[in-house]
């Protein structure tokens, strides 16, 4: 399930390109386009966080979920 969040990421790239929509995948679009390195660093930075925020969560929800494991 956290491995997939990273599909919607880049699944929404593509959305909101193809469909002008404001948002995260458009602005790095655009950056990328107009060679802003700033701005397509700080992207995929957020993205970065937000995928690994996830990621975190779920790996610490399995654990109280499942009794078999055990983080030590």
């Amino acid at each position: 399930m956290g491995i997939s969040f990273g599909n919607l990421l880049s699944g929404a790239v593509l959305t909101e390109t193809v469909f002008a929509w404001p948002g995260l995948g458009r602005y790095a679009t655009t950056s990328a386009i107009s060679l802003d390195f700033p701005a397509v660093m700080g992207v995929t930075i957020v993205a970065a966080v937000i995928y690994t925020t996830i990621n975190l969560a779920i790996d610490l929800l399995y654990a109280r979920l499942d009794p078999r494991v055990r983080y030590e």
